[in-house]
């Protein structure tokens, strides 16, 4: 991870205020299975692009408790169905800052920067389109998140007056009737929602916990469409082990090692072990070291899995030296232990 990105990183986490609402993993990680073994829905995607994904996401098909269980049809497309992201998204001196009402609003998308200024891109205009296409719309209790939108703090948190920002231009896009509204959600940006100005990147994350209550309540899936290359920028998202499965992954060097490039692939048997420790989380361990660094977890410039779920997301799993691969989550202070290792999976 570049100092730019831990910057981005930081500021992010940063943003979100100390009594922020949040989910227990472990009570997610039970409903969501339970959830599963009613009614698993797998849809294969389609687009030529991903043909390598496609191949290697029959082992999520073909094996563990689902093993014998036809493909459906999902209950629901509403939360693909959303109007698309624009193809560009507007430099923040030239975007829309101000929702104005939300009476009516029936779909929010996040719309992802995936060529940030001063961050490599690996991804051309038309992967991009690709990502921001299989990734789910909220379709469902928008009220909620108005309420928490609502209640988000006014104006933007001291730090910011020093704090570098990024001209990151992720954004919100609100479907009301039959228009869109875009706005940008930049950490130490000044949005107006509904009347209210609140800082862009606490509105991003409240976004993403209603998306992540979405996704236990709706049943739904498609693969992630796009590439997996190991210095993209990965689209936010709220995966949990346990919940979403895994269709694709890739083993990325340490950061600053040659050649990064598209990493190598796992094969099925590879990727079936990776899942089912995807799907035993464990608690992170507060390994400290004597200068107050967790050993577990500070790890950002460590060899990395990259790999690719059935709601479109891309998860990186990072090495680390205490026996497990360390899942750093969207929502700050939160993560999982996931009990395999590179030697176990034969990646050594």
């Amino acid at each position: 991870m570049t100092d730019h990105e831990n910057q981005l990183r930081g500021l992010l986490h940063a943003a979100v205020p100390d009594d922020a609402s949040s989910l227990d993993p472990k009570a997610v990680s039970a409903a969501a299975r339970r959830a599963r073994h009613r009614n698993r829905l797998v849809v294969l995607g389609a687009s030529a692009a991903t043909v390598a994904l496609v191949g290697v996401a029959g082992v999520i098909a073909t094996s563990g408790p689902d093993k014998d269980r036809a493909a459906e049809e999902p209950t629901t497309t509403a939360p693909y169905d959303a109007p698309a992201c624009p193809a560009t998204l507007p430099e923040l001196e030239d975007a829309n800052t101000t929702t104005g009402s939300l009476d009516g609003v029936v779909s929010i998308r996040l719309c992802p920067d995936l060529a940030p200024e001063g961050m490599t891109n690996v991804m051309s205009a038309e992967d991009q389109q690709a990502v921001r296409a299989g990734m789910d719309a909220l379709v469902f209790d928008i009220d909620s998140f108005r309420a928490e939108a609502a209640a988000l703090p006014v104006g933007i948190d001291d730090f910011c007056a020093s704090a570098l920002i990024l001209n990151n231009r992720q954004s919100l896009q609100f479907t009301i009737g039959d228009r869109t509204v875009l706005v940008p959600t930049p950490a130490c940006g000044e949005i107006d929602v509904e009347g209210r100005k609140v800082d862009g990147g606490k509105l991003a994350t409240a976004f993403l916990a209603a998306l992540d209550r979405q996704r236990d309540e709706l049943d739904y899936a498609r693969n992630y469409t796009g590439p997996l290359a190991c210095g993209q920028q990965i689209p936010p998202s709220p995966p949990r082990p346990g919940r979403e499965q895994f269709v694709g992954a890739v083993l990325c060097p340490a950061y600053g090692a040659e050649p990064a490039g598209n990493g190598t692939p796992l094969n099925d048997e590879q990727l079936a072990a990776l899942e089912a420790a995807w799907q035993n989380p464990g608690e992170v361990a507060d390994d400290v070291d004597d200068t107050g660094a967790n050993i577990c977890t500070e790890i950002d410039e460590s060899a990395s899995l990259l790999v690719a779920t059935d709601h479109g997301d891309v998860v990186r799993l990072a090495d680390t030296p205490c026996g497990w691969l360390h899942w750093n989550s969207w929502q700050p202070g939160d993560g999982a232990a996931i009990p395999t290792t590179f030697e176990a999976l034969g990646l050594d």
